[in-house]
């Protein structure tokens, strides 16, 4: 039973894989998608997204036989399918041309570039906790400090709104595996929708907590062979018309992997808290 309905799960996200990838973006946005290594950060996000299902065996799984778990975990953070789901999610309609024109020439600059790669560095080594907390207490030490790099990257986070747009995104992946697991039948019943709501906007306060946290964090080891005039140059890129419109598509598109990722990832957990051991 447990092994047919996994199965069943495999089947439903590898085909959505074929339907996604009809969406190919236009040339001029495979070009902005290469020149900010989205490719590299599907696999990040796919990485990630392995580790927290395997997190998942010890927190609800206990007492479980959790063979075929990690088959259609990684099934789930395939990165075709994240790179099908982001692409079908990427809103093409929020950049106008010349928002396109500009966010190519920032992004395929010389400090474009030096970004780009100075972030997927971060972010691929904060993924792993014990650099996480090391980056945390870096943090620790500028607020100590106050030093005055702290109050530029203020400046950069409050343009971009990123500590509200993550904390929603957060938020919304949170709510789609509560719906996951009521879908998959882990409750025995289905959930009221006002329950799980509730139980999502009761974690508010420490995800962004958490979020802050993690931003600094990330942005400091980051960005630090970055000079103050590089980053002032980058605030008034997001600043700008193109900056705007290029980060709410980008957050469009990611909301959209995680959104899908999380209710699949908890539909499986259903599934597999229901069913017969194998």
């Amino acid at each position: 039973m447990l092994r047919t309905a996994l199965l069943s799960l495999s089947l439903i996200v590898l085909g959505s894989v074929t339907i996604a990838q009809t969406n190919a973006p236009s040339p001029d946005y495979a070009r902005l998608f290469d020149a900010i290594g989205m490719d590299e950060s599907f696999d990040i996000v796919a990485a990630a997204g392995r580790r927290d299902a395997q997190d998942l065996e010890a927190d609800m799984f206990d007492g479980l036989d959790p063979s075929g778990w990690r088959d259609v975990a990684a099934e789930i953070y395939n990165t075709d399918l994240l790179r099908a789901e982001f692409t079908a999610g990427f809103p093409e309609s929020r950049m106008n041309e010349d928002e396109l024109n500009a966010a190519l020439a920032f992004w395929e600059s010389d400090l474009g570039q030096r970004i780009v790669a100075a972030e997927l560095t971060a972010w691929r080594a904060i993924s792993d906790p014990e650099i996480e907390e090391a980056a945390n207490e870096v943090y620790f030490l500028h607020l100590e400090r106050n030093e005055p790099r702290l109050e530029i990257l203020e400046r950069f986070i409050e343009v971009n709104d990123f500590v509200e747009l993550n904390l929603a995104g957060a938020l919304n992946s949170n709510f789609s595996f509560y719906r996951g697991l009521s879908d998959g039948g882990a409750y025995g019943m289905d959930l009221p929708f006002d329950m799980m709501l509730a139980e999502v906007w009761g974690q508010e306060a420490e995800i962004r907590e958490s979020v802050t946290l993690w931003l600094y964090s990330f942005q400091l080891m980051a960005y630090t062979d970055l000079s103050d005039a590089d980053m002032e140059a980058y605030i008034a890129f997001s600043q700008s018309e193109a900056g705007q419109a290029y980060n709410a598509a980008i957050f469009t598109g990611f909301d959209m992997i995680y959104e899908v990722t999380s209710y699949r990832l908890g539909t499986a957990a259903g599934y597999f808290m229901s069913g017969e051991p194998l």
